[in-house]
């Protein structure tokens, strides 16, 4: 496999963080969670790859597609349980990914952002129980950004807000969506290959930047 890093460093003055897949390893405790939500409403049960197809794309495709319906009042019954487990005992046991703050020290001068599909309540308490929340200016989650991925409306906001060029900025992701999305809002983009959608699948969409390991992004913007 062939990891993109540029010859020369990149000049950049906002980063857009993905959370899940790139930052933080969530699938396992997203899935647990899911499992106690259907054994205990009495849906069939699911073995974690089956559940793994709907993670990433926020609550609501992760609930929906899990318990097969998107009837409104199964899915809220099945919403309020999974955030119970989720919240009491999930997010407990998420962990950053490898050389995560140091990459965050290392460019703790430059504006970062989160935006994600997840529920931003929950990820502001995964960024404090990680201690990394000090890092980033703002965090935009499914519930509070004005547009979802691969929507890049904003992205191109908070480009406005913070006066940076889009050749300035870069968004950093594990999945194909992430890519799309910076590329949808013209700026440069950085795939991580450790994530959900793996090494392949992510070099097909031609991301600006590949990288196996976050701290190889210190050699490759400035």
């Amino acid at each position: 496999m062939i990891y993109l890093i540029a010859m020369k460093k990149i000049p950049i003055d906002l980063i857009f963080f993905d959370l899940d897949g790139t930052l933080t390893d969530s699938i396992p405790p997203a899935i647990t969670a899911i499992q106690k939500m259907m054994r205990e409403l009495g849906y069939p049960a699911k073995s974690a790859a089956e559940i793994h197809r709907f993670v990433g794309f926020g609550e609501f495709p992760l609930i929906t597609g899990s318990i097969g319906t998107e009837e409104p009042e199964k899915v809220s019954a099945a919403m309020r349980l999974y955030e119970k487990y989720y919240q009491e005992e999930g997010l407990l046991q998420v962990p950053l990914y490898p050389h995560v703050k140091e990459m965050l020290e290392h460019f703790k001068s430059k504006t970062k952002v989160i935006i994600s599909n997840k529920k931003s309540s929950f990820i502001h308490i995964l960024l404090r129980n990680l201690r990394i929340d000090h890092y980033f200016k703002e965090v935009l989650g499914g519930d509070n950004s004005p547009c979802l991925k691969p929507d890049p409306c904003a992205i191109l906001e908070l480009l406005k807000k913070y006066g940076v060029p889009k050749e300035r900025a870069v968004l950093i992701g594990d999945m194909t969506v992430d890519i799309e999305t910076g590329r949808n809002a013209g700026i440069q983009t950085c795939g991580v290959t450790y994530g959900f959608d793996g090494p392949e699948k992510l070099a097909a969409t031609k991301p600006d930047l590949l990288l196996d390991d976050l701290m190889k992004l210190t050699g490759s913007i400035e």
